[in-house]
């Protein structure tokens, strides 16, 4: 009998790697810190449609916030891939 012990969290990153599912839980970590990496003003007008292979679809109501969120995209991607430590989002598409 081993008495190789491993953490859960060893275990959950075992399961996350083998599943594939470090994306999956990148989205649902982005749209549960997006306020405070945004702030509240502007993830107020904005809804996260998708987030695939490094590409952030937002979904925007107001023509002048579209125009906003577009003039900001650069600076919104720079604020993301900062609070995650590493480069995850490469291109905002606003509609």
């Amino acid at each position: 009998m081993s008495t190789d012990y491993k953490s859960l969290e060893e275990i959950l990153q075992v399961i996350i790697k083998k599943q594939n599912l470090e994306k999956v839980l990148e989205f649902y970590d982005l749209k549960e810190r997006f306020s405070d990496i945004v702030g509240e003003q502007i993830a107020k007008q904005v809804k996260i449609e998708k987030f695939e292979k490094g590409v952030l679809t937002l979904q925007v109501e107001s023509s002048a916030w579209k125009n906003e969120i577009f003039l900001l995209r650069e600076n919104i991607i720079e604020k993301i891939n900062q609070s995650f430590g590493k480069q995850i989002v490469k291109q905002i598409i606003v509609y």
